[in-house]
């Protein structure tokens, strides 16, 4: 039997390969990060918490714990040089060492978010011998939508975070939005969301898009998602939880706009 840790690098340089030969560019970036407290931006600052991190003389450093976000913030310094890239290696989130692979489409298309999205589902077929079995949806501004009638503050969204159905009903009345939505099981909220707001509108729009996109793909059953907030004050856009069938693994990633513009697909192993 092959050893573990061989098992595992293998899985990085399957997930490369495969990358590579659908275009994606590989990129290798630093393990340990330097931070300047004159810029961190109070993303970073929330993230101190979870983050690994020591200062040297006058300089601050951290462990990475985070392509994404390292990415980022690389970017904010330096001219974009692939729209397309891949990565794998190690992050740390609370004094906690895992693997992450990861794609990144800067400026994509809706065609390249697929084609992002496919080139994870072969790496998962192929490779790691497994199946998704079912996926979550969602949108980083659904909130924001479904409580556009009221003044929504700080304890509102913590109770759509609970899921607390008994204080948000007695907030907002049985008929609001959101309560329905809460009542009604997750694979079809969906359809309730199309049916209390115009289904032109870009977040359903980008919703049903996917919807669409996963039957196309045979991936059901769909689940919305109508809670999160985001990680980070860049994710803006439509995010999705593809739950693998044989292991406790989930790729996870979204839609994001600040400084840079980008879909992101990430799976720690």
């Amino acid at each position: 039997m092959m050893h573990p840790l061989i098992l595992d690098k293998e899985k990085e340089l399957q997930f490369l390969n495969i990358a590579e030969s659908r275009n994606f560019e590989l990129i290798d970036t630093p393990f340990i990060e330097t931070l300047v407290w004159e810029t961190l931006s109070s993303d970073d600052l929330k993230q101190m918490s979870e983050r690994s991190v020591w200062q040297s003389g006058s300089q601050l450093y951290a462990l990475r714990n985070d392509f994404t976000d390292q990415l980022v913030r690389y970017y904010q310094d330096y001219p974009l040089q692939h729209r397309a890239v891949a990565y794998a290696g190690s992050i740390v989130r609370n004094q906690h060492v895992c693997t992450q692979l990861g794609l990144e489409y800067y400026q994509p298309s809706i065609q390249e978010i697929h084609e992002t999205f496919e080139t994870f589902k072969l790496y998962i077929e192929q490779c790691l011998e497994d199946q998704i079995q079912y996926v979550v949806i969602g949108h980083y501004q659904l909130t924001d939508l479904l409580l556009s009638d009221v003044q929504h503050d700080t304890q509102l969204l913590t109770w759509i975070a609970q899921r607390n159905i008994s204080e948000l009903k007695s907030a907002l009345g049985l008929s609001h939005p959101i309560v329905q939505l809460l009542l009604t099981p997750t694979h079809q909220q969906l359809s309730l969301l199309n049916s209390l707001f115009p289904s032109d509108h870009y977040i359903l729009r980008s919703l049903n898009r996917w919807h669409t996109y996963f039957k196309s793909l045979g991936i059901t059953p769909i689940h919305l998602d109508m809670t999160p907030q985001p990680p980070r004050s860049y994710y803006k856009g439509a995010f999705i939880h593809a739950h693998l069938k044989k292991s406790n693994l989930t790729l996870t990633g979204g839609y994001y706009k600040d400084t840079l513009e980008g879909f992101g697909l990430g799976l720690t192993l």
